[in-house]
């Protein structure tokens, strides 16, 4: 696995992973450290072992996305995300109505639009700065509108 996504051979599928804490060191060391000091502050106003346990565990449950590696593919039933702790998602082509590149990856929502109700519908995918291609990919198969 890489950190770019790469076509197939036969270029049926795109596949890559993305591991940003790998990527990004001092960043990862400072969200470490303030997981730290976040359980220090529980641990000073409870004196609880537990509740400090469990704070500095649903901290780092929540960086899930940034410590643990996440595998994409896409391919010609749709796109998918997979990782460790985390249930496998998929989206189907038909069912990707709005293609959206950002800074970091391409968000395919099944919404035509997007609504502040439901900011998250749909399926992130981080590129590790290759964009263009994942777009190109998904726009050739995407259902039309």
């Amino acid at each position: 696995m890489t950190d770019r996504p790469e076509l197939a051979p036969d270029a049926t599928h795109l596949q890559w992973t993305v591991h940003p804490a790998a990527g990004d060191p001092a960043r990862s060391a400072l969200l470490v450290l303030i997981v730290a000091l976040a359980a220090a502050v529980v641990w000073a106003l409870t004196r609880s072992v537990m509740l400090t346990a469990l704070a500095g565990a649903l901290m780092l449950a929540s960086l899930r996305a940034w410590f643990l590696p996440r595998t994409y593919r896409l391919d010609g039933e749709g796109a998918a995300e997979s990782g460790p702790l985390q249930a496998p998602r998929r989206l189907l082509w038909s069912d990707v109505r709005r293609v959206t590149p950002e800074r970091h990856g391409v968000h395919l929502s099944p919404l035509h639009r997007q609504r502040a109700i439901l900011p998250d519908r749909g399926l992130f995918l981080r590129t590790a700065g290759d964009n263009q291609r994942v777009v190109d990919f998904v726009r050739a198969r995407q259902a039309p509108a």
